[in-house]
């Protein structure tokens, strides 16, 4: 969901339920065989394999959260893991053997995002795998910057004319001053977005198991709220807040110039298609080995959309630790080029549709960290993210291993209108640095700060970004 970070307190209180038995680190760990249809697959690090739990167990946050956009948010993960045993020819080739994700999340403002997630690598001891997630998610102040290489161009809105900002604070400050006419611009860049959203996908392994075809489908329903002539927060000429009208929104603008698509929301279904190739050792957090992704997705009225549009997506990560007999250190990369076509509604156009986890647009959390959430969304859209994972620390409490994890980090991308322009010129970077822990090897909490030209923004989540 694209709520932001940029000014937010957060606090996280971790929750360990253990159900399962550890092996020691320190136990001989023999050579696993590899089960019918892994020939070629990586299988885990004599590290990880040796800390690996058996079972099933728990992990999981209640959170607490204050953002100023969405206000004050309550809510909380659970997660649930399933590995096996290591008499099972696949606990030393797969992260878990199933998961489930249940999350509920609530703000002051009625911001909102819900989820239940299922992933099951090997289903029923099948070499396919299968996913499914439901997730309903809300935002009052949902960000729209523009579509395009518009969104490219410095921050600036009609209550300044000829005025251009380099600091989003700065902006947004300006934007919120009461106009002569008794309104404001509060929210030119914001605006409501509901959307309930289904994803159900089903993989096979060939080929040793590192070459994956995927199909699936996904259903979602969005309304998009304009906030033009909403009741908004304010600040007058004597720096008091107050409560006003928002003068116009810049989807507003967009709608009414028919700049873009879907400004009445609707159905979005759309069937997915892909491959990967993947030949890392242990997908949470891998230490080595690449992950090549080839998706499409293709609205169509024959699965009921209201939208007609194609999208595809080239992504590469890769994984190396340069001196593994030294230090658990990962230099870690990934490239994406995503393609669509006209007709893609405005509301989706952000997405990045990983087969694990879609992303949305440039800026945010799982891209470019330090500017704001779909602060650059385009036709085509490039990104690349460079990381250094540096594992120093490993301990034990309550029963769990825990791991620190240092992460570096440089963010490079950029949107285009069409593929013929694609260039090296003109592209965003931000920068930073992150702590993760280790849960159980699997569960992944984050904790980065990014800086941008434009500001700053800290997150705390899960799993790696990729």
């Amino acid at each position: 969901m694209g709520v932001r970070h940029r000014t937010t307190a957060t606090l996280a209180l971790g929750l360990g339920l253990g159900l399962a038995r550890t092996v020691s680190a320190a136990a001989v760990v023999p050579e696993p065989e590899a089960p019918e249809g892994f020939d070629f697959k990586q299988h885990l690090r004599a590290d990880d394999y040796a800390g690996k739990k058996e079972g099933g167990y728990f992990t999981g946050l209640p959170i607490a959260n204050y953002d100023p956009n969405t206000k004050f948010g309550f809510g909380g993960r659970l997660y649930y893991y399933y590995d096996g045993y290591r008499e099972n020819p696949h606990f030393a080739y797969t992260p878990y053997l199933h998961r489930v994700i249940v999350q509920a999340f609530v703000t002051t403002a009625t911001a909102q995002d819900h989820l239940i997630d299922y992933d099951a690598p090997t289903f029923l001891g099948s070499l396919y795998r299968a996913r499914a997630t439901l997730e309903f998610e809300a935002a009052r102040t949902w960000p729209y910057f523009g579509i395009g290489t518009r969104s490219l161009a410095p921050l600036s809105f009609p209550g300044a004319p000829g005025q251009t900002f380099s600091r989003m604070a700065d902006y947004q400050a300006a934007a919120q001053r009461l106009r002569p006419d008794g309104t404001a611009y509060s929210r030119y860049n914001a605006s409501g977005f509901q959307r309930g959203s289904l994803q159900l996908g089903l993989e096979r392994l060939f080929f040793g198991g590192v070459l994956r075809p995927f199909i699936g489908v996904g259903l979602s329903y969005s309304r998009v709220i304009d906030s033009t002539g909403a009741q908004i927060d304010a600040v007058d000429a004597a720096g008091n807040a107050t409560k006003t009208t928002e003068a116009l929104s810049l989807l507003g603008e967009d709608c009414a110039a028919q700049r873009v698509v879907g400004c009445n929301g609707g159905f979005d279904n759309v069937l997915r298609l892909a491959v990967s190739l993947d030949t890392r050792d242990f997908d949470p957090d891998p230490n080595s080995g690449i992950y090549l992704e080839l998706s499409t997705e293709i609205g169509t009225k024959a699965l009921g959309s209201r939208y007609v549009y194609e999208r595809a997506m080239l992504s590469v990560r890769g994984f190396w630790s340069p001196i593994p007999h030294l230090a658990d250190l990962v230099l870690a990369a990934r490239g994406l080029y995503e393609v669509q076509s006209p007709g893609t509604p405005f509301f989706s156009m952000g997405i990045l549709p990983f087969i694990d986890d879609n992303h949305a647009g440039l800026g945010g959390l799982r891209t470019l960290r330090g500017f704001e959430q779909n602060r650059f969304v385009g036709p085509i859209m490039v990104l690349t993210n460079y990381e250094v994972r540096w594992t120093f620390v490993r301990f034990h409490l309550f029963k769990q291993a825990f791991a620190l994890i240092a992460v570096p980090f440089l963010d490079i991308g950029r949107v285009f209108d069409n593929v013929r322009e694609t260039t090296l010129a003109g592209w965003k970077r931000s920068q930073g640095a992150g702590l993760r822990l280790s849960w159980n090897q699997a569960t992944i909490i984050m904790a980065d700060f990014g800086v941008s030209p434009e500001g700053t923004g800290f997150y705390v989540n899960f799993n790696h970004i990729f």
